[in-house]
């Protein structure tokens, strides 16, 4: 594995969920699966809060609703930590607010450390 890209698994209340982090030039990839293989699912890309703007700024992908607003929430979430652009890509069966809620508090303990 490239020192560009990090992963990890965690359990949680849903089961195990693999995290891929990935270190680009230009922001940040975060795979989230709760399977052994990354897949594309629901999706956001928030950059951070530039001239005239105190909050990151997102939009969704492939989500529609309540999944945009949860992973475009993370997405903005992790920009707002890490000040990089950041792409969300999320293939968690089941996501909720609950489990974005933990994907946040894991994500946090991982990129602030």
């Amino acid at each position: 594995m490239s020192n560009d890209i990090r992963e990890f698994d965690v359990d949680s209340a849903q089961g195990k969920i693999r995290f891929r982090i990935m270190d680009m030039e230009n922001g940040l990839l975060l795979l989230i699966s709760d399977s052994d293989l990354f897949r594309i699912g629901l999706s956001a890309v928030a950059v951070p809060p530039r001239q005239g703007r105190k909050e990151p700024t997102s939009s969704g992908l492939f989500t529609m609703g309540l999944d945009a607003t949860m992973v475009r929430t993370l997405a903005e979430r992790v920009t707002a930590w890490t000040n990089k652009t950041c792409m969300v890509v999320v293939g968690l069966k089941g996501f909720n607010r609950e489990s974005m809620m933990e994907l946040t508090t894991i994500l946090k303990g991982h990129l602030l450390t």
